[in-house]
């Protein structure tokens, strides 16, 4: 149980609840406990970890990151909508690790950094206001477009801590059909087949990997039953007339023959040359010619073929967490981020984390090497 983790954490609080009298508190706690049980309940349950903060509630989720803002907007569209009694609640959502222990009563607790900046991005909130993280807003919006669009930038805060936060807000408008039309569905018109990840790690990439061995093992058989093979070399042709061999006498073999084979009784005369021999002989010192050039070229395509060099890996360890840039170039968070595929040669690695100072390194990986960028903020 006690372990680190990275998480979404929401951090629920009922305004002026202090200010009611113990009967109103009774009421409104019974009726906030009523609505995180309702927005919650498709949540698997070791997919989440709820602690009662008295004024409100700290709910973390251990899985998908979206849960964590479909529950929020549904307990605040819930809130507005109830209209005999109203009252306000401010939110906030942060992704960052946690510590998950056991309590003095041996339930599941959460502590750590995590949830602390929830805690302060929700005391930046208006009444019935969802305001989020940065680290939160980078993982939500790169799921899909319409994510983005569900938030507006509100700058840069400084909490009691003199520490500084960059925040965004739900946009007050987001109802249930909003966020049903941003969440990814597997429809045919909203949710192609490539955006299905459970379809793509399931189904479609275990099948193109199947269809790719297949391809190359077929490719490589039809490759050797088709290889060329080297033609004879023509050799010289004879300069002088052959003399009978005797019926006794074997044929001379060249020297990679196994046996000699028995000549016949007698070779038959050879007709005369005609005029054109000589013609015949310049036409074999030119092939021999030809015949001797002929490695020379194979061997000066050897020379030239190069192979295409192989590319070098990047593994990150990070912790708890930072953004990754490669030559200035963002790549994303790390976790999840966990290894990068470069070019040999120099590059400049630098990991942001929020306010705290960067860490840079440089590395110059040779093709194949595997580099480990390990730091903890």
């Amino acid at each position: 149980m006690n372990k680190t983790t990275i998480c979404s954490v929401v951090f629920l609080d009922i305004v002026e609840y202090s200010k009611k009298s113990v009967a109103e508190q009774i009421r409104l706690k019974n009726r906030f406990n009523g609505l995180i049980a309702e927005a919650i309940k498709d949540v698997p349950i070791a997919d989440r970890i709820i602690l009662d903060t008295g004024d409100g509630a700290a709910i973390s989720f251990l899985g998908d990151p979206e849960d964590a803002l479909w529950t929020a907007i549904k307990i605040r569209n819930a809130v507005i909508a109830e209209q005999d009694s109203p009252y306000f609640l401010r939110i906030g959502i942060n992704l960052g690790p946690v510590r998950l222990v056991e309590d003095i009563n041996k339930r599941p607790n959460i502590i750590g950094d995590g949830i602390n900046v929830a805690q302060r991005i929700m005391n930046f909130a208006q009444p019935n206001q969802i305001l989020v993280s940065r680290t939160f807003y980078d993982v939500i919006s790169g799921v899909t477009a319409d994510y983005a669009r569900l938030f507006e930038y509100q700058g840069a805060r400084t909490d009691k801590h003199v520490r500084e936060h960059e925040i965004y807000a739900v946009k007050s408008d987001v109802g249930k059909e909003d966020a049903f039309r941003a969440k990814p569905v597997q429809t045919e018109k909203t949710a192609p087949w490539w955006r299905n990840r459970r379809l793509l790690l399931k189904q479609i990439f275990p099948a193109a990997a199947i269809l790719l061995i297949l391809l190359s093992f077929l490719i490589k058989t039809a490759t050797e039953r088709n290889s060329p093979v080297a033609p004879p070399t023509p050799g010289p042709a004879p300069a002088a007339k052959p003399a009978a061999l005797p019926a006794s006498a074997p044929i001379p073999l060249p020297k990679s023959a196994a046996t000699p084979v028995s000549a016949p009784a007698a070779l038959p005369k050879p007709p005369a040359l005609p005029k054109s021999a000589p013609v015949v002989q310049h036409e074999s010192a030119r092939h021999r010619h030809v015949r001797e050039k002929q490695p020379q070229k194979q061997n000066a395509a050897k020379e030239i073929k190069v192979a295409p060099p192989e590319s070098a890996t990047l593994l990150f360890r990070i912790m708890p967490w930072g953004n990754v840039y490669v030559d200035g170039k963002p790549l994303g968070a790390s976790p999840p981020l966990k290894t990068v595929k470069i070019w040999p040669g120099k590059h400049q690695i630098e990991i942001r984390n929020s306010t705290l100072p960067s860490y840079t390194r440089s590395v110059e990986p040779k093709p194949g090497e595997r580099v480990i960028i390990e730091h903890e903020f």
